[in-house]
């Protein structure tokens, strides 16, 4: 691994320390920051919980990313290899129970999307976030909201319905300087396409690679101190600079988090990078604050950071704060 590659992987596990003022100074015999496993495990379990009703905002996993406190990545043992049979039928089962997830109930959240292109220049976009459920499905919709001089004004709406294809339709403004919205449904070949000119693409946000006809399980391993299935999924015909293959690290237990991701191109050369990034603690709960892809070959990088506190303020009560740029 050389140096980038290892300050990614710290960046990936880094988490907002607690006030000290919120904590009673330990005996002196025991161990300064010290957490009893049961009240960890607890703490925990209560974060999976909400982020649950959010599945689709942290994608990923790109669903509910993991709301554990995440360390330094760990020295994975040489894993045994598993039977190619064994292999295909543990891999469908895994992304079957992933396709039948749902959200618990409706939700709308508020957030950025922070963009750094190569050159080091930084643009940020407000965007909303809002899922839906029914009886025979559940929407996702990332909604740009327009800025000055910024980009804003798309929306896009993906339509699960558990191991059946995607729907994703995109709404964009009629003309420039307008606010009446056109939609359109894409056909498979335009989701391996930027959304709002990021490093997200719509690919990303439908989570389509669990709809590749081949998955496997490569092995289990730790990821981010956390017990991981390895998944990988094949494209079976990937379109020109699209992914082929994507490998992603999935929490054995329940909710069964996506804690990273890699997507490869035709090559077989990383193309891209998702990882969660903070969690913050609101009311509480640890809920995820922020999640990156990295763009290996534009050497970019894209941030979706979600306003918690307007969050937590709705469920007070309260007014949420408007989404301001900084």
């Amino acid at each position: 691994m050389n140096q980038n590659d290892a300050h990614l992987e710290s960046a990936s596990g880094r988490v907002d320390a607690p006030s000290t003022a919120s904590l009673k100074a330990p005996p002196r015999h025991e161990t300064r920051g010290h957490v009893a496993p049961a009240a960890r495990g607890a703490r925990t379990r209560a974060g999976f919980a909400r982020l649950r009703r959010f599945r689709c905002l942290s994608l990923i996993l790109l669903v509910t990313a993991s709301t554990a406190c995440f360390g330094q990545r760990q020295n994975d043992p040489r894993p045994v290899p598993l039977d190619p049979v064994e292999a295909a039928q543990e891999g469908r089962t895994l992304v079957d129970k992933l396709l039948t997830q749902r959200p618990a109930q409706n939700g709308t959240n508020t957030g950025r999307v922070k963009i750094r292109d190569s050159e080091g220049k930084e643009r940020e976009i407000p965007v909303r976030f809002e899922v839906t459920s029914t009886s025979s499905n559940w929407v996702s919709r990332y909604e740009t909201l327009p800025s000055a001089g910024g980009f804003g004004g798309q929306k896009l709406t993906i339509i699960h319905t558990g191991a059946q294809p995607n729907r994703y339709e995109l709404s964009g403004p009629v003309a420039a300087g307008t606010s009446n919205l056109v939609a359109r449904q894409l056909p498979p070949h335009e989701i391996m396409a930027p959304f709002a000119d990021s490093d997200f693409w719509i690919a990303d946000l439908g989570l389509e690679f669990l709809h590749w006809p081949k998955q496997r399980l490569l092995k289990k391993t730790m990821r981010h101190s956390k017990s991981c299935n390895v998944l990988e999924s094949i494209n079976p015909a990937p379109v020109p600079g699209g992914y082929a293959r994507v490998v992603a690290w999935i929490m054995i237990e329940s909710p069964y988090g996506i804690v990273h991701a890699d997507a490869y191109d035709a090559r077989g050369e990383v193309l891209k990078r998702f990882d969660p990034v903070n969690i913050e603690k609101i009311q509480g709960e640890y809920q995820l604050e922020e999640v990156e892809m990295r763009n290996r070959k534009t050497d970019s990088h894209t941030w979706i950071k979600f306003n918690l506190s307007d969050k937590a303020a709705r469920e007070l009560g309260q007014p949420a704060q408007p989404v301001t740029r900084p």
